[in-house]
């Protein structure tokens, strides 16, 4: 999702989200937006833009 995204905004990934932020979301398997403000280098910005795109990939396992 973040590859995609970040061809389609023309920005790099790492813009999107860091591995590091990527990495704990597995980890932590939000189930929430307020789950997923509590990641590291999750703020209301990013959360407002891709918070539930990723939320919906962490649940369904499906890009998009």
């Amino acid at each position: 999702l973040r590859l995609d995204l970040s061809r389609e905004l023309g920005i790099p990934p790492y813009v999107i989200f860091h591995d590091k932020t990527l990495k704990e979301m597995v980890a932590r398997r939000p189930v929430n937006l307020e789950d997923l403000l509590a990641i590291s280098g999750i703020g209301q910005s990013k959360l407002e833009r891709f918070g539930d795109q990723f939320l919906a990939v962490i649940k369904h396992g499906k890009n998009r």
